[in-house]
């Protein structure tokens, strides 16, 4: 499933300071859209299953200059950032 959210490209070509910060900030909207749609697929995308909808952010990401593995090690640290907010709001 598409995200709804337009994925940003990296500043610049190749590897830079700060590139897997602004990879981060660009999944970011998708991967919490994609966490209140499909929730279940989060305990996966953390253990590092990537699930189809997550792939489909991943191959997303990639069209918009992103590597892949760069694309999947942010929907996993996104994926934890998200459950840890989830778990803040019932504490």
């Amino acid at each position: 499933m598409k995200s709804q959210h337009a994925i940003e490209p990296p500043r610049q070509s190749g590897d830079y300071s700060g590139r897997e910060v602004d990879c981060l900030a660009a999944l970011r909207p998708s991967v919490a859209d994609l966490v209140l749609r499909f929730p279940e697929a989060l305990a996966g995308a953390m253990a590092g299953d990537i699930s189809s909808q997550f792939a489909e952010l991943a191959r997303q990401a990639v069209k918009a200059g992103w590597q892949r593995n760069e694309a999947e090690a942010s929907i996993r640290r996104l994926s934890r950032e998200q459950e840890g907010a989830r778990g803040t709001l019932f504490d």
